[in-house]
């Protein structure tokens, strides 16, 4: 259970587990509000049962999302009940008590703005046994706002994407009429935590290469103005489905966030040998070592720029950050990160230690 199926990490996790799980015979079920991701899930194998999209905003529309969430229990009569996030975890909490139902409530914390870790700490203490962080940086966040240590788990998410041939970048190129200049690209929802105008004013301190973002979100008009303002360097690309080709026509991939839980956008780019510039935060250098990416500081504009220049205009460089991103790459296999939901489904059902 999630909050909706837009284009995202968490969403991109659902999906992964629900593939994984149909593949190994289970039924599988997802309730979210709808979303763009919505045809994913029913070709991962699995169900779609929708959620008033108004259960994100109000006490009421809660309610509503539990009451719904309730009668899909009562029907499904699920072992296990897989929530991602705070809000999602407290619906599926409520819905298990209207539908007087024993099943595992199992949540996965994704990464939080960092003021928002106490409550989540004091809601999550009180609803579930234990929680899965999904990256080291969000467990060691959980807990020092008063968590118990004892009853975290971490799995780091997977993300790795296979490269594209040649065909499909070039109708990538065509499609989205990039040219044939070096293009620098952002990757990631378009909200706050990205910190868009870093990227927007370091676009605006480089001439050459072009730039763009790849993602829909809704600071979408404001970003746009904003670049507008800042010289018209940076194109907003929408969402795309193939990023794999997209990300193999780039020169440089950057990541400008002044947090992160675990970023699977980035990690996917690292994967295809991108050369990276990224903000170094607790979510990106738990996994990502500092010679397979250049790391700067989250809000300078400046610094950014100057990473981006030092890859453009050193091929030896861009050469030796892919190959070291794709060795790193191995440590974020999603292989890895199923095969860990699958034993922590497998206890839960058990009624084994840890979930029980």
């Amino acid at each position: 259970m999630l909050p909706q199926l837009s284009q995202g990490g968490m969403e991109n996790l659902v999906i992964q587990l629900a593939r994984d799980a149909t593949r190994r015979g289970d039924q599988v079920a997802v309730a979210s509000a709808p979303g763009t991701w919505l045809t994913r899930v029913s070709q991962a194998g699995a169900e779609h049962f929708a959620l008033p999209a108004s259960s994100r905003r109000s006490g009421f529309g809660m309610a509503a999302a539990a009451a719904r969430l309730a009668w899909w229990i009562r029907l499904l009569r699920p072992e296990v009940v897989h929530s991602h996030n705070v809000r999602a975890s407290a619906l599926a909490r409520l819905a298990l008590a209207a539908a007087r139902h024993r099943a595992v409530l199992m949540p996965t914390l994704h990464g939080l703005h960092p003021a928002d870790y106490a409550l989540a700490s004091r809601i999550l203490r009180g609803i579930a046994p234990r929680v899965i962080a999904c990256a080291p940086s969000v467990g060691r966040s959980l807990v020092s706002a008063g968590f118990p240590h004892t009853r975290i788990d971490v799995i780091s998410n997977g993300a790795v994407l296979q490269p594209a041939e040649m065909r499909r970048q070039e109708e990538m190129r065509q499609r989205l009429r990039l040219g044939h200049q070096p293009l620098v690209l952002g990757v990631g929802r378009l909200v706050e935590q990205k910190d868009w105008p870093v990227f927007i004013a370091a676009a605006s301190q480089l001439t050459g290469p072009s730039f763009a973002v790849a993602g829909d979100g809704p600071l979408l008009a404001e970003l746009r103005e904003l670049a507008v303002r800042s010289g018209g360097r940076v194109r907003f690309l929408g969402q795309v489905d193939d990023m794999a080709a997209l990300i193999n026509l780039c020169a440089c991939v950057v990541s400008t966030s002044y947090w992160e839980g675990l970023p699977l956008a980035l990690l996917e780019a690292l994967s295809l040998g991108a050369p990276v510039v990224a903000t170094g935060v607790d979510g990106v250098t738990d996994l990502v070592p500092s010679d397979a990416a250049l790391l700067v500081p989250p809000g300078d504009a400046s610094a950014v720029s100057n990473a981006v220049s030092r890859i453009l205009n050193s091929p030896r460089l861009a050469n030796e950050l892919g190959q070291k991103a794709e060795t790193a790459s191995v440590a974020w296999r999603p292989e890895r990160m199923l095969l860990a939901y699958e034993h922590a489904y497998y206890a839960a059902r058990a009624g084994a230690t840890p979930w029980a």
